[in-house]
């Protein structure tokens, strides 16, 4: 039998790169979350109650990930910051990084 996964991770060559990367899995964990949310709404309906309950389930635990990789992103080295930057200068580099994007996605 093969593999699982024949995927071979090696690690960023920057910090840029691993920002972007823990970014990238963040709005990816949210959009999981997003959609599975939506399946468990859908299986809450009819017979299928019980599946939408432990849909719920992971919801929560998909929520989770995506705020432990929100962590993750304040704890990577900082993006043009310096290594003393302020959690709170990270921070609102994030939310103002997160409501352009917003706002071009709403465009």
């Amino acid at each position: 039998m093969p593999p699982a996964s024949d995927h071979r991770t090696t690690p960023p060559a920057d910090d840029r790169t691993v920002r972007e990367t823990i970014d990238q899995l963040h709005a990816e964990a949210l959009g999981l979350a997003r959609r599975t949310r939506t399946l468990a709404v859908l299986l809450d309906h009819g017979d299928h109650s019980a599946a939408g309950g432990r849909v719920r389930t992971a919801v929560a635990h998909l929520w989770r990930a995506a705020e432990d990789l929100h962590s993750a992103f304040h704890t990577a080295p900082p993006r043009h910051a310096g290594p003393d930057a302020s959690l709170s200068r990270l921070c609102g580099r994030r939310m103002r990084y997160l409501a352009a994007r917003v706002a071009r996605r709403d465009a």
